[in-house]
């Protein structure tokens, strides 16, 4: 019976995985090479000839369910390959924001006190007396010392702790959240290369600013979200030992990982 449990999250967290990097990686990479590849065939490839028009007539061309097997697989693994390059510039972009704290940022010792002030300092220093990592959110210990920001190492001990032991208080969905608008970041900014190079005039204009503001404004969405994660990774394990849940709840094993699947 522990068997099947293990197999079955097992499969549920490559599931997991397999959409983060579906939605996260794959479909926006593929974004990006279409609109860089359409780009460059307006100025330099055939006159006659768009990029997926060349790309058909050479999959005609060749007849071969070898060659046609073999650009497929080269399409696909190209636009992974880009994918996860633009979100990690994306993850960058966002950590840099977080860093200068500009709003909605928010640092994790005023989200630790605002907890704090929501559910009572008793409350939740009974728990966190616990565990150390807390003492990075209380300003016991200097985090400007550790490789990533603070609120990284208090927000992942939070969310493995809750994987293996209260899987029903993740913060999965979020997560998935987070990684979906992260990759879409890039392929939005570049739509402005689109509307530039095929639109021309004052409307390629407007509608080149608007892709700029729209990804500017789903990179202010994305560091509120980060923001929202540790709160909520944080609320939900000082909820699980209040109400005593890890007793009643089974602890299986899961495929750990951190908030993105690049880490950050």
């Amino acid at each position: 019976m522990e068997a099947i449990k293990e197999l079955w999250n097992l499969m549920g967290s490559l599931g997991t995985y397999a959409r983060l990097v579906i939605v996260g990686v794959w479909f926006p990479g593929f974004l990006i090479c279409c609109e860089l590849g359409s780009t460059y065939f307006l100025f330099f490839g055939p006159p006659d000839k768009g990029l997926f028009g060349y790309v058909a007539e050479k999959i005609k061309e060749f007849d071969s369910s070898i060659v046609s097997s073999f650009i497929i697989v080269f399409v696909l693994a190209t636009s992974i390959a880009i994918g996860y390059v633009a979100r990690d510039i994306t993850f960058a972009l966002s950590d840099f924001w977080l860093r200068r704290k500009w709003r909605p940022a928010r640092k994790l010792s005023k989200i630790y006190a605002e907890i704090r002030r929501a559910y009572g300092d008793d409350k939740v220093n009974e728990v966190a007396a616990q565990y150390n990592v807390f003492r990075l959110a209380s300003g016991e210990v200097d985090g400007s010392l550790l490789p990533r920001m603070p609120e990284t190492y208090v927000r992942e001990f939070c969310k493995q702790w809750l994987r293996l032991n209260v899987p029903s208080l993740n913060t999965e969905g979020l997560e998935i959240e987070i990684n979906m608008v992260m990759g879409l970041v890039m392929p939005v900014a570049l739509a402005s290369i689109v509307f530039l190079s095929f639109v021309g005039g004052w409307l390629a204009i407007a509608l080149a600013f608007v892709s700029i503001a729209a990804a500017t404004f789903m990179m202010y969405r994305i560091t509120w979200a980060r923001n929202i994660e540790t709160e909520q990774a944080i609320v939900n394990f000082l909820f699980a030992h209040w109400e005593s849940l890890p007793a009643a709840a089974p602890t299986v094993p899961t495929d750990i990982r951190g908030s993105e699947p690049r880490g950050h």
